[in-house]
């Protein structure tokens, strides 16, 4: 049986007004596909993309005003990154990338990857392949001296003992999509509590991306606002924030990318606390130079 094709994104609209992000903004989750001469996809896969390249990607970094992007390696390609790296060679001072490697990589393809602007190791969880959560802690000694950290794309309601792997691990995690938090649950919820803590550890990150996998429905995701709002009040140098284009495994309701930005509620907040979450925390992070 064929892995179904995904809905492709909606045609960009135009924004006319202020600009909807600070300079310098990084989006740290996106991805690219294709072209399929060169890197076909993965038998085995849980879904069929559009082939959607950089050029597709860079008219919503123009729209959206977004500086900065990070490439994460989406699940479809498995431990072939070659198509993240052709596109990281475009965009060499703007992009970074987060691969799936084998746990027994050498020190010279570690060194190659580095050397190509790749910061982290993904560890996908809710899709086929990949890599495990038992292969975290050899990977982090292996990655620990090039500063590259650990993306976790896990459901935090399901996962093992976090808390435990962060103590553990020699380099920092970082965890997609809201951890697939249920927003309905509110911020007394014993699931958020527990990310709460895992961020006041000081090594733990958290992208505020894809709330529509979050299972609170469509724009507006009224449900979503406490949430944000406490993550913001309580660790915002621990936030991450990203589009998810072109938003993949979506079969309805495909969102629109301006109405993603006004979700979080961006422009209520102060303006010191936007330039830390969209700015400064991913140059940190991913190795940008600070905006100027």
């Amino acid at each position: 049986m064929s892995a179904p094709l995904c809905l492709p994104p909606r045609p960009l609209r135009p924004h006319t007004g202020e600009r909807p992000l600070p300079e310098g903004t990084c989006d740290t989750h996106m991805h690219v596909f294709g072209p399929a001469d060169r890197h076909p996809l993965a038998n085995g896969r849980s879904y069929t993309p559009h082939l959607l390249t950089l050029d597709d990607y860079r008219p919503v970094m123009t729209t959206l005003r977004i500086d900065r992007a990070v490439l994460v390696q989406p699940s479809v390609y498995g431990m072939d990154n070659s198509a993240l790296l052709d596109a990281l060679r475009q965009m060499p001072e703007r992009l970074r990338g987060v691969v799936v490697v084998p746990p027994d990589i050498s020190e010279p393809d570690l060194l190659a990857l580095h050397a190509a602007g790749v910061r982290g190791v993904r560890v996908n969880r809710r899709n086929p392949g990949g890599l495990s959560l038992e292969d975290v802690e050899g990977l982090a000694r292996r990655i620990a001296p090039h500063g590259w950290h650990i993306q976790l794309q896990v459901e935090l309601g399901k996962a093992p003992d976090l808390a435990g792997l962060a103590a553990r691990c020699p380099v920092p995690l970082v965890i997609d999509h809201f951890g697939f938090l249920d927003p309905r649950a509110g911020p007394g919820d014993a699931t958020f509590s527990g990310l709460l803590r895992l961020l006041e550890g000081g090594t733990v990150w958290l992208k505020l991306s894809a709330p529509y996998r979050l299972g609170a429905g469509v724009h507006p995701y009224p449900d979503l606002q406490p949430v944000v709002a406490t993550l913001f009040a309580h660790r915002p140098d621990r936030l991450l924030w990203a589009t998810d284009w072109p938003h993949t495994e979506l079969w309805s309701h495909m969102p629109d990318e301006l109405e993603l930005i006004e979700a979080l509620s961006f422009r209520e907040m102060p303006a010191h606390l936007r330039t830390q979450v969209l700015v400064d925390n991913p140059a940190h992070l991913y190795g940008f130079a600070p905006a100027t």
